[in-house]
């Protein structure tokens, strides 16, 4: 976090227009006028504070710390602002270039390597992390309307979230850059950090609302409305567990709605749910166990000696321990298996003790929700491997709280969906970029589980609420980047349906007429991309687009029916759109009418010759050639589509945005989910994007269909609730088998 002693100001940006600098100063003055008293009462509580553990603490280190920190504090406050505002307006003169601000917060945190970063180090950097999560989850549609006119300030494309100079993730930062310069320990730093995250979160809307209106005042996209785009629910959506139905309480819309702005506050209401729980279930399981192991029932049965709650916890306390456990996760009878064995162990008597019933069916039908589990979760992932972690402490809760079977919403339940979900959907390792930041957010929340669980319920909420905000962030980040890729294939779809359509008038006229290499080269090169910019920009049926023809006609015409002066300037106005110099331009124009060519200004060289100009017509760059890749030729043959394929093409026409398509990558059979996040019926085009809004290789529907009817696609189906709640829907329809199988087996009496 050390300053470098020149620090750029908003006037070294001689690249920025004089206007754009002007606007960025005075949302800098802005951003000084509206964070002064906010920060001014984080100091008055932080004050407070101070001396408040000083007075609460019977003498000795703490107290002693206490004070020197409270008078540090006074030493160091007059200063704050000016630092933290230094530091500020680093961000903005940094804005757009390629030393993102989103850099110098890694920087100043440790990077994104967080397994490399000193433990008391990651304490800052995730209260920092959580402060700047909370203040875009509560204002996250003003930052993302700030980012549109930041990019327009400065020309350029949309500003991500994390480089917005006056973003959530900059003031974090700069926040504990400036908090260094205090003098206070780490642990009043975290105690400041804290107080920074109350008095913020409270201003977050009003303060980036304030930003956004001087920007709309100035005329910088006045008319801007917001649009979010909401994802469609995936067949492995990410989304917090709600219950079916129930009222509607202040907690429940806390924790159910992704756009709300309220803060985030734990669960401590449950509402049951109507499926059947373990004393429904006894009768079904009894008949399982009898059905697959008669003489063990049996046994177990004849057997008057129980195991006790704390025999069981004790046994499963030492399970949770051993790093064997740790390897995959168990099978259910393996589970019981490696249970009982535990409790023989540490058995004084000779009989062995066996499960109490209740006991015995929470067992059996944890073992049973795995085992369904295993078959939703990809087996080249890690979310089996965090199953495996889990497996014990959500046995142990099972075992003293059978509300984790019948509540939807359990803490427990939800912590699994949670993990479970999040590592399916958004870690998928066949993606270039594997997001190493999110699994280590997944792999620290079950650590944390594993190690400090030991009854108490509020390790499991705080677990399951620290997760479910970092997975609004990145959901919303994915919304983000999906809509931007939309507009990009929106974009490159009407480019190359503006590029076939001039290519086509221009084939059209040049059809049997003879003309000089140098005119046909203009009008195939440089005169298409002048139509497309035309079409792209007045359309079809435009004044403009109408001149552009009339000027290939009379190109083309007779030299005795056209006007060449206005004619050449007609011609110089279009090819200097597309990209030509004015003087290139002009000797091009003036060739391909015949005329005498002008001396080059300030220059003895002569001028360029016709074959000259005609090889740079032939080999220059297209607009926006690489982003829009290759026009479609329209005289290549395709293979026509058999039944089959037109059938699968029609189904995936009929498929709305957001429709989630399985595709498998390799002869091994692996899998990946991919988004269809726009397309367009009648070109054929067709955008997929992974969970995280990045796109995929590109595809047409025609190409999708082929695959389709050769079964290695499919549509995914649209499901209903959560992983957990879909396994044990399943692990109920399974028991009620034998129950049917029992019924049909059954001699008539």
């Amino acid at each position: 976090m050390n300053a470098q002693p020149t620090m750029p100001t908003l006037a070294d940006r001689s690249d920025l227009a004089p206007r754009a600098r002007h606007l960025l100063a005075q949302q800098l003055a802005e951003c000084d006028g509206l964070l002064e008293p906010l920060l001014r009462n984080v100091l008055d509580d932080l004050e407070h504070e101070l001396l408040k553990i000083a007075a609460q603490s019977s003498g000795g280190r703490v107290q002693h710390e206490a004070m020197e920190a409270s008078k540090e504090l006074k030493r160091s406050r007059p200063r704050f602002q000016s630092r933290l505002m230094a530091l500020l307006e680093r961000r903005f003169a940094a804005v757009g270039q390629s030393e993102a601000p989103a850099e110098d917060a890694e920087d100043a945190h440790g990077g994104k390597e967080l397994s490399l970063i000193d433990p008391h180090e990651f304490d800052e950097t995730m209260a920092l992390d959580d402060l700047s999560t909370r203040v875009e989850l509560h204002a996250g549609n003003a930052i993302f309307d700030l980012c549109r006119r930041y990019a327009v300030l400065i020309a350029s494309p949309p500003l991500e979230n994390d480089c917005l100079p006056s973003g959530p993730h900059v003031l974090a930062a700069v926040l504990g850059e400036a908090a260094a310069d205090l003098g206070i320990e780490r642990d009043h730093r975290l105690l400041f950090y804290r107080l920074c995250d109350r008095r913020l979160y409270g201003a977050a809307e009003s303060f980036y609302a304030r930003l956004n209106d001087h920007l709309k005042e100035a005329g910088i996209l006045a008319d801007l409305r917001s649009y979010l785009p909401k994802r469609a629910s995936g067949p492995r959506q990410v989304q917090p567990e709600a219950p079916a139905a129930a009222p509607e309480t202040p907690e429940s819309a806390a924790s159910v709605s992704p756009s709300d702005s309220a803060p985030i506050a734990p669960v401590t209401n449950f509402t049951p749910s109507t499926v059947p729980g373990p004393q429904e279930l006894h009768p079904l399981l009894e008949l399982r166990r009898h059905a697959l192991h008669a003489d063990a029932a049996a046994v177990a049965a004849q057997s008057a000696e129980f195991a006790s709650m704390p025999a069981l916890q004790d046994a499963l306390a030492a399970l949770q321990a051993l790093p064997s456990r740790r390897t995959g996760p168990q099978t259910g009878e393996r589970l019981s298996d490696d249970l009982m064995a535990e409790l023989r162990r540490h058995s004084p008597g000779d009989r062995p003790p066996q499960l109490q019933p209740e006991h015995r069916d929470a067992v059996d039908l944890i073992g049973l929700l795995y085992d369904q589990l295993l078959t939703e979760t990809r087996t080249e992932g890690i979310a089996q491997q965090l199953l495996a972690n889990l497996q014990v402490p959500l046995l142990r809760i099972a075992l003293s709280d059978s509300n984790f079977f019948t509540v939807r919403n359990h803490p427990a339940r939800r912590l699994l969906n949670l993990v479970l979900e999040t590592a399916n959907l958004w870690l998928d390792r066949s993606d270039d970029k594997f997001d190493t930041t999110l699994n280590h957010r997944l792999q620290r929340s079950v650590k944390r589980v594993v190690e400090e669980y030991h009854g108490d319920l509020g390790v499991i909420q705080e677990e399951a609420d620290d997760l479910d905000a970092h997975l609004k962030l990145i959901t919303r980040r994915a919304e983000i980047a999906e809509r931007r890729q939309v507009e990009a294939a929106q974009g490159r779809d009407r480019l190359q349906d503006a590029r076939t359509t001039a290519a086509k008038a221009i084939g059209q006229r040049l059809a049997g007429r003879k003309t000089t290499p140098l005119v046909r080269a203009l009008l195939e090169n440089a005169w298409s991309d002048t139509l497309t910019l035309t079409l792209l920009r007045e359309g079809e049926s435009s004044e403009v687009y109408r001149r552009r023809l009339a000027a290939a006609d009379q190109l083309l015409g007779s030299p005795l029916e056209r006007d060449d002066t206005r004619l050449a300037a007609d011609l110089n106005h279009g090819l200097m759109q597309v990209g030509l110099q004015e003087t290139e331009a002009d000797q091009i124009t003036r060739y391909a009418l015949d005329l005498p060519q002008r001396p080059v200004p300030h220059s003895t060289a002569p001028p360029p010759s016709q074959t000259e100009l005609l090889i740079r017509l032939k080999s220059r760059h297209k607009p926006a050639e690489d982003e829009a890749g290759a026009p479609v030729e329209p005289t290549k043959r395709k293979l026509p589509l058999t039944p089959s394929e037109r059938r699968a093409l029609d189904t995936l026409k009929s498929q709305p945005f957001g429709t989630w398509l399985e595709f498998i990558i390799n002869q091994q059979g692996q899998k990946v989910a991919r988004k269809i996040a726009w397309h367009n019926p009648v070109s054929g085009r067709c955008l997929l994007v992974n969970a995280r809004g990045a796109a995929a290789p590109e595809r047409t529907l025609e190409q999708i269909a082929r695959m389709m009817a050769r079964g290695q696609v499919r549509v995914m189906p649209r499901q209903d609730g959560g992983m957990i709640d879909r396994a044990w829907n399943a692990l109920v329809a399974g028991l009620r088998k034998f129950s049917r199988t029992n019924e049909t087996t059954v001699p008539a009496t």
